[in-house]
């Protein structure tokens, strides 16, 4: 049991490493952009375009790596990420630093089906659900802390700093994954296939949890990506951003505390409730736009509600998929990226033709829309009693 633990936590903070080097040049977009000498719009398409290779190849990628052993794919995943992010943090220009992010996102397409068939692996049959919701939180906490936390790290030092600290962090994972994960480990990506995983992902339910998924997370980074701008329109000084950012980290990972324990139960219902929220606090930042005051308390609502939402996006998805469910690690993962692909291009097109009120609008209107087709009986897995 103990040693079950070290593997699923272990697992966890790999996903929370890879999370936080995915989202973090949002934290970091103006920094950034100026070290590369270019504006924030085409700064912003760093994030939209790793988000773009894990959105078109974690599906086909995933499919392919279940033919291999999960835990040799991850470590030869764990070394790519180093390459990436140690390639990034020494870019003088935006092309390199562009290739790095499409690496980083060609390994970050299959680095998931490989951490959940480990997960899976590890646990009897009736706990799988359990154990994909215990490493489904070092992404909530990724969001909710650990950007906000590299985010002042890089504001502190420099923002290349804070990518070679998660290039440290990727080989201590790998050293990790080697030393706690046994060679032998029962794998259960040996009953996965291509056909097995892409005939998965095209059922109906799974679709639907997935286009949530996308369609919130979409909602959400149209908006959040430029946080820095819209902050700083608000009246927040440059040197409180990271303050923000902080606060809105630390409400997500009491929101991730609060709802966790009762994802198993109720996910339909904190799912919706969480949608709700989102799109009321985002509402907050266009009420709070001459306001430091309104914009904070938004900035924290939202990050509130926010902070579990992988993990249930994660616990539906696997409800969605109950005769294979480590289909659902690249479902979720190919949702959220392309959720933030379209949300970072559409929100950033937005942002420089309309400006930041419109933007707001839009990344709100969105947020109910899914809210409202979440409500629909049958859209999403309804709430049962979770097996024990």
């Amino acid at each position: 049991m103990r040693q079950t633990r070290r593997i699923l936590g272990l697992l966890s903070a790999t996903v929370f490493v890879t999370i936080t080097y995915e989202i973090l040049p949002i934290g970091l977009l103006t920094p950034i952009a100026v070290g590369l000498g270019v504006d924030e719009q085409a700064a912003g398409l760093l994030v939209g375009g790793f988000a773009l290779v894990v959105a078109v190849g974690s599906i086909p990628l995933s499919a392919l790596a279940a033919r291999f052993n999960a835990r040799t794919t991850l470590l030869v995943l764990l070394g790519v990420m180093v390459l990436s992010s140690g390639l990034f943090a020494a870019s003088t220009n935006l092309a390199i630093a562009f290739v790095a992010r499409l690496i980083g996102g060609a390994a970050h397409a299959v680095i998931f089906i490989s951490v959940y068939r480990l997960a899976l692996a590890v646990v009897p049959m009736e706990r799988r659900g359990r154990a994909a919701s215990t490493v489904a939180i070092g992404n909530g906490v990724a969001l909710a802390l650990g950007v906000p936390l590299a985010t002042a790290l890089g504001t502190a030092t420099t923002w290349r700093m804070a990518f070679v600290v998660l290039a440290v962090s990727f080989v201590v994972a790998g050293a990790l994954v080697q030393l706690l994960v046994p060679q032998d480990l029962r794998d259960v990506g040996q009953r996965l296939s291509a056909a097995t995983v892409l005939t998965a992902v095209r059922q109906a339910p799974l679709l639907r949890a997935g286009l949530t998924i996308l369609i919130l997370t979409a909602a959400h980074f149209a908006a959040y990506t430029y946080i820095d701008p819209i902050l700083q329109q608000a009246g927040v000084a440059p040197s409180g951003i990271s303050l923000v950012l902080l606060g809105y980290g630390v409400a997500g990972v009491v929101g991730l505390l609060v709802v966790t324990p009762f994802t198993d139960r109720r996910p339909l219902l904190l799912t919706i409730a969480t949608m709700a929220v989102v799109a009321a606090a985002i509402a907050g930042l266009l009420l709070g736009r001459t306001s430091v005051t309104i914009t904070v308390v938004a900035v924290i609502v939202w990050g509130l509600a926010l902070g579990a939402f992988p993990v249930l996006g994660q616990v539906l998805a696997i409800r969605a998929s109950p005769e294979l469910p480590a289909a659902a690690a690249p479902m979720s993962n190919t949702s959220f990226n392309v959720g933030i692909t379209l949300g970072s291009a559409v929100g950033g097109l937005i942002l420089t033709t309309f400006g930041a009120a419109p933007l707001i609008i839009a990344s709100v209107t969105v947020a109910v829309v899914i809210t409202g087709l979440s409500l629909l009986p049958g859209w999403l897995p309804a709430d049962r009693p979770a097996p024990r």
